[in-house]
């Protein structure tokens, strides 16, 4: 394997994901219809309540059945700082958050990564943050 390539095999049903913050679920969607009948292998973790979700994205309750309907978990209203505590969650070998709303509050990030290093299989699991600099909206 190259280095640096992603472990991940969307044909290996028992690698586990968990997407966290997912914002009108569209991502985590892509990942599920891409990766067929492994579906019930990733969770995702929204930061808003279901009331939320409603208010702030247009079709995020329609991702979210359609998520439900093809097997993945989905939990609303996390906190990012006690994930490990807060759900019934499994060990996990890739943990991705996109683009969280840190701002020049760090300890978002800092407590994601604390809360996700305790949620790996193994060594070789990974987490992925990514970040954006200007903001797109």
């Amino acid at each position: 394997m190259e280095e640096g390539s992603t472990k991940f095999s969307q044909n290996n049903s028992k690698q586990e994901l968990l997407l966290v913050g997912e914002g009108n679920f569209s991502f985590s969607l892509s990942l599920a219809k891409a990766f067929g009948s492994t579906t019930n292998n990733i969770t995702v973790i929204s930061l808003d309540t279901r009331e939320g979700l409603g208010r702030n994205y247009d079709n995020g309750k329609e991702n979210v059945e359609e998520l439900e309907r093809l097997g993945c978990t989905v939990f609303r209203g996390a906190n990012v700082h006690s994930m490990t505590s807060d759900y019934h969650l499994a060990r996990y070998n890739m943990i991705i958050f996109n683009f969280p709303h840190a701002g020049k509050r760090h300890e978002v990030v800092g407590g994601f990564m604390e809360s996700a290093r305790e949620m790996l299989k193994d060594e070789d699991g990974e987490i992925h943050v990514t970040r954006y600099y200007n903001i797109p909206i």
